[in-house]
């Protein structure tokens, strides 16, 4: 018997990484603050510096490769098309050639503003992104129930988010064993679109089959039974410091609706 497991259980769960063992209210607060924050100013010098700390703080949290295999295919997406349709669209203000391409003239002024558009939605983006990616939904739910959210509302909220991740695990699953079988699964669109048809049915099946399950655990666990729930995991209230660290990013979006305003409010005056 592993005692040591065991007695794990009766204190906090910690992790022993800085970052994940914050308290996920915590953790929501310094990211949605600095999400807000390259909302407001839409600079891509400030942006850039957002994207890089997001970076350095999904590396810290050891997650990098789960956050960049996501953050990058938005920021090509977002820079392939933003930077066309600003080069196309604006007109006004381009003053300063970039380059040429067969013909088509590009504007150092067209290409500043969708780096100023790409940098604050992948600044946004990226924030949110970490957050999700080093905070499990069941820690969130917890802290939520005992902040006072119903046990009713936070097992909704946790089984819609993790029915996503059973769906698509096991879509994958019925992909491999098809494949398996013989079923060609990969290859262009058409054949791709062809092989995932006959997946809806076992995946339908399944989904209705694993509500079920849960139903029945939910009533063998006394679900819902009108008093205080316990919990197998526990996690560490909010420390001093932590609030600390929430006021600070709080002031520096404040601080980032003062610079951005800052212009408006003096020509009113002047």
């Amino acid at each position: 018997m592993d005692v040591q497991f065991i007695n794990s259980f009766y204190s906090y769960q910690k992790t022993g990484n800085a970052w994940r063992d914050l308290n996920p209210l915590t953790k929501l607060n310094i990211c949605f603050a600095l999400a807000l924050s390259a909302v407001v100013i839409q600079d891509y010098r400030f942006g850039v510096v957002l994207i890089t700390a997001a970076c350095i703080v999904a590396a810290f949290a050891h997650s990098f490769r789960e956050f960049f295999s996501t953050f990058w295919k938005i920021g090509l997406t977002l820079t392939i098309f933003l930077v066309i349709v600003r080069q196309i669209g604006s007109r006004s203000g381009n003053v300063t050639p970039l380059i040429n391409i067969f013909g088509w003239q590009w504007y150092l002024e067209a290409f500043i503003d969708s780096l100023d558009i790409i940098t604050f939605i992948l600044g946004f983006s990226g924030w949110m992104l970490v957050y999700f990616v080093t905070t499990p939904m069941r820690d969130l739910m917890y802290v939520l129930e005992k902040r006072g959210m119903s046990h009713e509302s936070s097992f909704i909220m946790l089984s819609a988010m993790q029915n996503i991740i059973d769906l698509r695990k096991a879509s994958v699953m019925i992909l491999e064993s098809q494949k398996a079988r013989g079923i060609e699964t990969e290859g262009n669109a058409l054949v791709r679109l062809r092989a995932f048809f006959p997946t809806l049915g076992p995946l339908i099946l399944g989904a209705i089959t694993s509500t079920e399950e849960k139903a029945i655990a939910m009533d063998a666990r006394a679900f819902s039974v009108k008093r205080a729930h316990t919990f197998l995991r526990e996690i560490a209230p909010m420390a001093p410091y932590e609030k600390i660290l929430i006021a600070a990013a709080w002031v520096c979006f404040l601080a980032a609706i003062v610079y951005r305003a800052y212009p408006a409010v003096s020509s009113l005056f002047k």
